[in-house]
């Protein structure tokens, strides 16, 4: 096996021998660990030449060198070294020797900073904001340009594909935006070193412990979370596990010959999400799945190599400690190594107590999504201990709606399949994001459909997330790139801003101000987001000729009740609630009286006369006299 990687390495572009070279070392990673953490055993990836016979030592007093793992290649080095619980923060001199020479390095203990107010997690109670940072503001022009030629670091707006200069100050400009218009919670694309050319979106991580610069530095990216939480914000990093971008240095000269899975040119990628959980899959399948070389520009790391496995979660733990982080968005998760997907979560969680983890598992098949959230109720032969996911059914019935080729029926039978999950709280639910065409375009520029999907997505069970530009019923286009639009007002030249009702148009102040009022209504009303929900198939709607598409549902919690009616015709109906009677009137009562809270009316409704619902609208009643 000796001689077959000694080959391998050999035939690599890029491979350096360490013949004549001396001792060097570039960097090592993680650049840092804290005092007092739950993880005292750290290993530490040394980046450099000539590392073979490498041996290591820290003076006496600081941390204890208690194991060196030379691999294949003399670039690299692994030290594991333990963390004494009492230790004091200070840099503390790590010595290296190999080939008769010898380096000191100082490497950082830090102290701690305390816990109140980081990692929060995130529940049904926070609204997620989804935004791609490259495409929202740009607050400062001067790192739009960076002096590294290793980043391919061309920026030009006029070009859908490139970068156009967002980063991480124009999020922090807008902050305050953001908590007026009621979202709780900020995801971000990821905003890792991503050296490429339409590398914008993220992606395609060159270097996992360095903040894009077009975006900022690590400082700011702390910044930015140490801001948003002043504002109440909560901050979600948009991690992934699966894959890396081809110009990481590690592409052309891997630690081991086992670091990646496949390889470019390799037969077409195998998207068999299916097989992880199919009773009848070969295991080849699901070895297809998660084995091949991603995509050309993103090769696909193999969580099985145990050296690659904790230097991946000890990366995640180092973001999390340094930034603050209140939550991880995984990406690609069925395509990663299932078994390493299970210790990665059970270590952050066990680290980080109250901390939320949501899994992308891109499939529109509830019976297939609840199998990867933790402690299924379903067959299953593995153990993810993944807290939450990604709700792609309910999103691709909301979708199948805006397109008219749904209707709130296919929505219902979504939630009627509840029951199969452990926590159907703990789901992400969404109508639109940074992969999928916005709503609006799905809906053909039909606002009305927009504002009832809205309206169903911010008063409906789980943990809602909206797209950026959402708010103002951004458009977008067809491709990804057209789709991920930039914002009016975020960017120098801009002719008009949208983050002001004086910058936006009308109609974009019409849908700006009803999403504002339904996010502002979830913090009020707990029934809104931890409500039990209480639904009636939309398919008879008053007296024969029977209507179908009406659909009704309550969200009730202690003495609150919320009823929902969602009118999918064109024409406006008056919906009858006599079926509804025994949750909304005392007994023998043939009246309600409701609070409608998107207009603040009071209203003494007739159960058989009905409740009236304009033509593709939606009303929201707060129950104000009833039973429950």
């Amino acid at each position: 096996m000796r001689v077959l990687a000694l080959l391998f390495l050999l035939l690599m572009p890029g491979f350096r021998p360490a013949a004549g070279q001396p001792l060097s070392v570039d960097t090592i990673e993680p650049p840092n660990w804290w005092a007092g953490m739950g993880r005292p055993v750290v290993q530490l990836m040394v980046y450099g030449d000539a590392l073979h016979g490498l041996e290591a030592s820290f003076a006496a007093g600081g941390p204890q060198v208690t194991g060196v793992h030379t691999v294949a290649s003399p670039s690299y080095a692994f030290i594991t070294i333990t963390i004494p619980h009492d230790l004091p923060p200070g840099d503390y001199p790590l010595t290296l020797r190999a080939g008769g020479r010898t380096t000191t390095r100082a490497y950082p203990i830090l102290a701690r900073a305390a816990p109140a107010g980081r990692f929060q997690g995130f529940d049904p109670s926070d609204t997620v904001y989804l935004i791609t940072p490259d495409r929202f503001a740009n607050g400062d022009p001067s790192n739009d340009h960076v002096d590294d030629e290793g980043l391919l670091a061309e920026s030009d707006r006029t070009k859908p594909g490139m970068r156009h200069g967002g980063d991480l100050q124009g999020l922090i400009d807008h902050l305050d935006y953001l908590a007026d218009l009621g979202v709780t919670a900020l995801w971000l694309n990821p905003v890792l070193e991503n050296s490429g050319r339409m590398s914008y979106h993220g992606y395609a991580a060159t270097d996992l412990y360095r903040i894009d610069p077009r975006f900022g530095t690590n400082d700011d990216y702390r910044r930015f979370v140490d801001e948003a939480h002043r504002r109440g914000l909560k901050v979600i990093f948009d991690h992934v596990n699966n894959h890396i971008g081809v110009r990481h240095r590690w592409v052309d000269n891997p630690p081991t010959p086992t670091w990646f899975n496949g390889a470019p040119g390799d037969p077409p990628p195998s998207h068999y999400k299916l097989a992880v959980t199919d009773p009848y899959a070969a295991a080849t399948t699901v070895e297809d799945l998660q084995g091949f070389w991603f995509v050309a520009g993103m090769p696909d790391l193999n969580q099985r190599d145990p050296l690659l496995a904790d230097y991946l979660i000890q990366n995640t733990l180092w973001w999390i400690e340094f930034s603050g982080l209140d939550g991880i968005r995984e990406d690609t998760y069925p395509y990663a190594d299932l078994g390493y997907l299970a210790r990665w979560a059970e270590t952050i969680l066990a680290a980080y107590p109250r901390f939320n983890i949501v899994g992308e598992i891109w499939e529109g098949e509830p019976g297939y999504l609840a199998q990867f959230q933790t402690e299924s109720y379903l067959p299953r032969n593995f153990e993810t201990n993944l807290p939450a996911i990604m709700d792609f059914p309910l999103g691709d019935a909301f979708r199948a709606y805006l397109r008219g080729e749904g209707t709130l029926d296919g929505v219902y039978k979504v939630l009627a399949q509840d029951f199969l999950y452990t926590d159907p709280d703990n789901i992400m639910t969404m109508f639109d994001n940074h992969d999928m065409t916005r709503g609006i375009f799905e809906a053909g520029g039909d606002t009305q459909k927009v504002k009832q999907v809205l309206a169903m997505l911010l008063t409906m069970r789980g943990i809602p997330q909206l797209l950026y530009g959402t708010e103002i019923n951004m458009m977008g286009g067809a491709s990804h790139v057209e789709l991920r639009a930039d914002m009016p007002g975020g960017f120098p030249g801009d002719t008009r801003s949208v983050f002001t009702a004086a910058g936006r148009t009308a109609e974009e102040n019409e849908v700006f101000d009803f999403t504002r009022t339904l996010l502002h209504l979830r913090k009020q009303h707990p029934a809104l987001t931890h409500g039990y929900t209480i639904h009636y198939p939309p398919r008879f709607l008053g007296r024969p000729p029977w209507r179908e598409d009406v659909y009704r549902y309550f969200r009730m919690v202690d003495d609150e009740s919320i009823l929902v009616v969602v009118n999918g015709h064109d024409e406006a109906q008056q919906a009858d609630l006599t079926e509804l009677a025994r949750w909304l009137t005392p007994e023998g009562s043939a009246s309600v009286q409701v609070k409608d809270l998107l207009t603040d009316e009071t209203l003494q409704v007739d159960l058989a006369a009905g409740l009236p619902v304009p033509a593709r609208g939606v009303r929201i009643v707060q129950v104000l006299q009833g039973r429950r």
